[in-house]
């Protein structure tokens, strides 16, 4: 049956699910909370979403990808006659790209950041770890982060700066996004003493709260069988010095997310216990030009990842 067919017949969540890119429990949420049910039935007397039920939810979709609220989006979309689209709202951030620019980003990878941002903005949790399970899965945990993550990361973090909203978006996704690394990636059984090559340690600069990327180069590190310690968010530089000594480890990263936590002066005093300390540091928050002699700047997850396995 040929898809304005199947329209004129009915659809059932699932098929309406696929159309949309959401999950069935999302539709089902929409009924119960904003009344976007079908409005149909079958001969057996099963409810069917009819081709008006879909284009309403359509345009619902297409005020929340704009920054509607759920709940406005559908009293908007139930009251914008039948296939007819809503008057779009007067907002300021409806031409701010949800992605990040990524050169080079083939069709596949494009569908992924374009799915998962449509269910962040969507707060569909259940849709939102489907995708990102899937390009973990598919890409390796590096090449997911820099192609797929970031770019939704990134892009919600532009539109918060431009309106003050989508706090709750970027909460949920980081969240989400938490889960599914620890999950897909636990840690080795490592530590001093143990068989095997020293650990990495992993941390993020003093009163740097942003500790998402390094659980994601943590992970990256184990899919790639580097043994790692991560030591988290707001590490002091004493206690840093003190983990290397424990460990036994020669090389370090650590991420600054913003200038404030980028202050580069005190990796040079890093102790070295058995070899000179390999130092690379990650994020934003770094000027590159201030880094310590031997200080290596990595600009990604791959190139952190390079990085931090040469022998």
């Amino acid at each position: 049956m040929g898809e304005a067919a199947e329209e004129e017949a009915g659809l059932g969540a699932d098929a309406v699910a696929g159309r949309l890119g959401v999950t069935a429990s999302t539709l089902h949420t929409w009924d119960r909370r904003y009344g976007m049910g079908p409005t149909g039935r079958d001969p057996a007397g099963h409810n069917r979403y009819t081709s008006g039920d879909l284009a309403r939810l359509r345009q619902m979709q297409q005020l929340i990808l704009e920054g509607t609220p759920p709940a406005e989006a559908a009293e908007a979309a139930l009251d914008a006659p039948s296939g007819e689209p809503p008057a779009p709202r007067d907002h300021e951030t409806d031409d701010i790209p949800l992605d990040a620019p990524a050169a080079g980003r083939d069709a596949a990878r494009a569908a992924q950041v374009d799915g998962l941002a449509r269910a962040a903005l969507a707060m569909d949790e259940l849709a939102m770890t489907d995708a990102v399970r899937s390009a973990l899965r598919q890409e390796g945990i590096a090449a997911a982060w820099d192609q797929v993550l970031v770019p939704v990361l990134i892009g919600i973090g532009r539109k918060h700066a431009a309106t003050g909203s989508y706090v709750e978006v970027e909460h949920l996704l980081s969240a989400v996004v938490s889960r599914c690394l620890v999950t897909a990636s636990p840690p080795m059984a490592v530590g001093p003493g143990r068989q095997g090559r020293d650990p990495v340690l992993l941390a993020c600069a003093p009163d740097e709260q942003h500790s998402l990327p390094i659980l994601a180069l943590a992970a990256a590190l184990t899919e790639a069988g580097a043994p790692r310690l991560m030591l988290g968010a707001r590490v002091p530089v004493p206690a840093l010095a003190a983990a290397i000594r424990r460990a036994g480890a020669h090389t370090v990263f650590v991420w600054s997310q913003t200038a404030e936590t980028g202050d580069a002066s005190w990796l040079a005093d890093l102790p070295a216990p058995r070899s000179p300390l390999r130092v690379v540091v990650g994020g934003p928050g770094w000027d590159p030009e201030g880094l310590p002699p031997g200080t290596s700047f990595a600009t990604s997850m791959s190139e952190a990842l390079d990085a931090l396995q040469t022998p």
